[in-house]
């Protein structure tokens, strides 16, 4: 079995990244080399300081030279394991799968379930479909249209309007009042979304793209930009049972977050992000170590479900590095 592997991870300027850098550091079954990649400078992200090796790329919106230059690390640096990061590289890679080194182990789901996870149209389509409880959604084209629909429908203000695609917590606004709805002009493709009351849940996952492996629900307790900062894991069954229906249906492949509201024994599911999450070190940090199971995965190891983790909290705090010239 293969014991060493060279990691490529991209989007290594995110906090995501970093997280998943210090799980397979923290690891000691396999020997791993980091490769980074990123849009931005080495020394314009901290990122890079956690990576063996770094090279800047373009960006996944420039399709061909983004794809150009990740072919030519995954061959020169003969990577092992692919490890995407941010949601437009995880499009990119599943649609062009076939061109990538077959040797690489590609850690991506299906082109059509990033696709449905990435579309939150399409995401609340899925979760209506499965019975899945989620608070209603419209895509909306102007404000006469938007007024139409909240005439039409039992749903009342405050509502959140935010862009059919889009990253983390950008261009997320809570509307209070139909003056508000003007802020529909700032946004491309823009749903209209019920507000979910409650407790906001973050459910970590990993699945082998039939089954669920494991499944962390953990309370957001406090967050900046979309990415938790205060949270704690709990052992919620009825959580984890949603989690394992929404996996499986999907046939996610890898890492996924399942983000919810829950308020007593109501619960809404709101969205779906095939990759590893910002707070995927308090996972980790309960004893489920899924970047771990990456590397079990790409080195052909059959993954027996895991269903127990600790409970534990988490605080986090900001932390400098440099680069000297």
């Amino acid at each position: 079995m293969k014991t060493t592997f060279n990691i490529l991870i991209t989007g290594i300027g995110s906090t995501t990244a970093i997280g998943v850098i210090k799980a397979l550091k923290k690891q000691n079954e396999f020997k791993v080399f980091i490769i980074g990649t990123d849009i931005n400078e080495k020394e314009n992200i901290a990122g890079s300081k956690f990576c063996d090796k770094f090279f800047q790329i373009p960006p996944a919106t420039n399709e061909e030279s983004y794809l150009n230059a990740l072919n030519r690390i995954v061959n020169s640096e003969s990577i092992d394991l692919l490890i995407p990061i941010i949601d437009i590289e995880l499009e990119v890679i599943a649609r062009n799968r076939n061109i990538i080194k077959k040797s690489t182990y590609l850690l991506v789901s299906s082109y059509k379930t990033i696709v449905t996870c990435n579309d939150k149209i399409k995401t609340y389509g899925f979760f209506k479909n499965f019975r899945i409880p989620t608070p209603q959604t419209f895509l909306i084209d102007n404000l006469n249209s938007t007024k139409d629909i909240l005439a039409n429908a039992d749903i009342n203000f405050p509502l959140i309007l935010k862009p059919r695609k889009g990253l983390s917590s950008r261009d997320v606004y809570e509307i209070y009042n139909e003056e508000e709805l003007c802020l529909i002009k700032r946004l491309k493709e823009p749903i209209i979304q019920e507000k979910a009351k409650g407790e906001e849940y973050t459910i970590d996952i990993f699945c082998d793209g039939e089954n669920l492996i494991s499944a962390v629900p953990r309370k957001r307790i406090d967050t900046r930009a979309g990415i938790s900062y205060k949270g704690k894991t709990e052992k919620d069954e009825i959580l984890i049972n949603y989690a394992k229906k929404i996996s499986e249906e999907l046939h996610i492949n890898g890492p996924a977050n399942i983000q919810c509201f829950k308020k007593g024994d109501e619960i809404k599911f709101l969205e779906i992000n095939p990759r590893f999450s910002g707070g995927l070190p308090l996972s980790i940090a309960a004893g489920i170590n899924t970047p771990l199971f990456a590397l079990k995965m790409a080195a052909g190891e059959k993954i027996k479900p895991v269903n127990d983790f600790k409970i534990v909290k988490m605080c986090r705090y900001w932390e400098e590095v440099f680069y000297y010239e």
